[in-house]
């Protein structure tokens, strides 16, 4: 008596973002991969012309800061059903980034003449290019293998050199050096520190924060390689052509 019920549900087709929302997702995807290369475009440029990292942050900001704020709308589109990703976990991910850009680089000028600005810089790219060239493609189930490969294979290396969460490879330890070098100037100047006594009877210590968040890479890196290597095998397996794309 169960089974036609199980097959019926089974037979349910999956709710998607429609036509309307495939074109759009399609322009969000494009717009962000036309961004991402933009500024990967200008960082080697740069790299290459000056023979130093030394300046480099100043070139790339106003892109930078802008497509990764814009990476915001990606919680919407988890929230309205666009995608099926989890929001809070896309939301998290997404703030990780945020935070070194608009809670480190951003108020922390001498950070930005560090090593770790060009490892980050770079591996960002990368990974978001292709990340939403495939993102895109995968819409109308056109993604080339090689896409693919790549998509699921440039964490090998950008991981460990940038870091992100899950699926964003950034730069672990582009991420980490410019958090760290920023440390001595946070302390110095109290930023977004606020102290007792104060009318709210709450206090936050920034310094300690950034210091908690580097630590939080430690433990989370093995496990997320980890998960990443199992997405590897099972989306580039060889006895299943289907989940390549």
């Amino acid at each position: 008596m169960s089974r036609p019920a199980t097959q019926s549900s089974a037979s349910k087709p999956k709710r998607g973002p429609g036509e309307a929302g495939k074109l759009y997702l399609a322009a969000y995807n494009f717009f962000q991969c036309a961004g991402w290369s933009y500024i990967l475009f200008c960082t080697l440029q740069y790299l290459m012309h000056k023979r130093t990292f030394k300046g480099l942050w100043p070139v790339v900001a106003c892109p930078t800061e802008i497509f990764q704020t814009l990476a915001l709308l990606e919680v919407v589109h988890c929230l309205v059903g666009l995608v099926s990703s989890n929001a809070f976990l896309t939301l998290i991910q997404i703030l990780s980034r945020l935070m070194v850009v608009w809670g480190i680089l951003v108020p922390v000028p001498e950070c930005q003449d560090q090593f770790g600005i060009m490892m980050l810089l770079v591996a960002w790219c990368l990974a978001e290019i292709t990340r939403y060239a495939f993102y895109g493609t995968t819409l109308y189930n056109s993604c080339p293998y090689l896409l693919s490969w790549c998509r699921y294979s440039f964490f090998l290396v950008l991981y460990p050199t940038g870091v992100s969460k899950l699926k964003r490879y950034s730069s672990t330890q582009g991420e980490i050096v410019t958090m760290v070098a920023a440390l001595p100037y946070i302390r110095k100047r109290g930023l977004f520190t606020y102290p007792l006594p104060n009318q709210l009877n709450f206090s936050f210590d920034y310094y300690t924060f950034v210091i908690l968040v580097i630590a939080s890479y430690l433990p989370f890196f093995p496990q997320l390689f980890g998960h990443l290597l199992k997405q590897r095998k099972r989306f580039l397996s060889p006895s299943d052509d289907s989940k390549r794309n």
